[in-house]
């Protein structure tokens, strides 16, 4: 009985000191966010880590300046590109349902993309991202634009200069279609990378397919079963409140703004009689709720034993549709090592970065630096949060600092 207990003991000591080394080891994450307060890169910011079903590290690290706001379990988030995988998995859900198909014409469900046009590119300007064009050079476009390219950014679409304009102009996202239907496309359907409006025209091919606005197809296929209930592209007057203040840090600007302004031209407001619902850039929510969305995806498509969605489908998400930089040129220098699925970025070579991360974790970051990634091999998933535009959130280093530790 006493050798029993001694072994008991000497379990608890163990697990104490354990512990206790993780919580030491954890500061380098607290010390990692102060710095982005510090460097001016971010201002109040939020990382929550889940592993192994459970919550292993959370910490909201507040700047405390004038203008900011502290964040709280209610605090609204604007995620940007992170909508996109957010729309990636509503469209698969469709194609699970037998509703659409992925080779289908895009034309199929917005009949003015029947006759798209593509331009011929000057090869010396192809260095702006794909976006260097020479509106004199237009022709009809030989390849037939699916679903896939969409999914796959190798639509040819990039975003036209008046895009946010257009889409606070249009009254739907039908109408906001017909005006991008005539932007000529950068390359032909299929043939190269070019990240791009893709999932806000998604969105109009989700309404057709399910006969529902898009955003009341994302509440009620995906936002509720999810429990993501502070979710979607719209917020009331009190959780404009809850709106965490945007932080901008660019050239001689530095401080806050309360609305959703990013740069000259560019503007998102978040009402719904002035904005459409835009499925690559326009979804707001909490990190709670985000997080219930990383937890699907982890588990495999189940949430709280629903099967939101098969794991075939999330196999097809990170399967490989494009290379990295330089192979395929987006000016993506942070992801070396990383290639595209559908909407993600996944690790293929983790030594190119010098990256403590294993292979095949996927995700994607957003404009006002948020950033998640989903790990299934350590059933890991890490979600940053914070709402500011600088010169960039170093998700290398972040990686590195979550794998030392945990």
């Amino acid at each position: 009985m006493q050798i029993f207990y001694i072994f008991i003991l000497s379990g608890l000591i163990y697990s104490n000191l354990f512990s206790q080394e993780i919580n030491d080891k954890s500061r380098l994450l607290v010390d990692f966010q102060q710095k982005l307060i510090d460097d001016k890169i971010t201002a109040s910011n939020q990382i929550l880590i889940f592993k192994d079903n459970k919550i292993v590290y959370q910490n909201i690290q507040n700047s405390f300046k004038q203008g900011d706001k502290k964040i709280t379990s209610k605090s609204l988030f604007p995620i940007w590109s992170m909508s996109k995988v957010i729309t990636t998995i509503g469209i698969l859900q469709l194609i699970e349902k037998g509703a659409i198909n992925l080779t289908d014409p895009v034309s199929k469900y917005i009949p003015s993309f029947s006759n798209l046009n593509c331009m011929l590119l000057d090869p010396n300007n192809l260095k702006i991202a794909g976006y260097g064009r020479n509106e004199e050079r237009v022709y009809e476009c030989k390849n037939e634009l699916q679903i896939i390219h969409l999914l796959s950014h190798r639509s040819g679409f990039a975003t036209p200069e008046n895009f946010y304009v257009d889409a606070i102009r249009a009254d739907d996202l039908e109408e906001l279609m017909e005006i991008i239907s005539k932007e000529p496309l950068n390359y032909e359907p299929g043939t190269k990378y070019l990240y791009g409006v893709n999932q806000s025209i998604l969105g109009r091919i989700a309404e057709v397919a399910s006969g529902k606005s898009f955003d009341t197809y994302l509440k009620e296929d995906l936002f509720v079963p999810l429990e993501m209930f502070n979710t979607g592209f719209y917020i009331d007057k009190k959780q404009k409140k809850q709106l965490q203040p945007l932080y901008i840090n660019q050239g001689n600007l530095e401080g806050f703004n309360q609305d959703g302004i990013t740069w000259l031209g560019n503007m998102m407001t978040y009402q719904k009689e002035s904005q459409t619902p835009l499925g690559a850039e326009g979804i707001i929510t909490t990190t709670e709720d985000f997080s219930n969305f990383c937890k699907m995806l982890v588990h495999g498509g189940v949430f709280n034993g629903k099967q939101i969605l098969n794991q075939k489908s999330i196999n097809l998400m990170t399967e490989k549709f494009s290379e990295s930089y330089p192979k395929e040129y987006w000016g993506e220098k942070y992801l070396l090592g990383f290639y595209k699925g559908l909407s993600v970025f996944v690790l293929e070579d983790p030594k190119k970065m010098n990256l403590k991360a294993p292979k095949k974790i996927f995700g994607w970051p957003g404009l006002q630096n948020t950033f998640f990634w989903i790990d299934p091999e350590n059933s890991l998933y890490g979600i940053f949060m914070s709402r500011s535009m600088s010169n960039g959130l170093p998700y290398d280093a972040l990686l590195n600092k979550v794998y030392q530790i945990f």
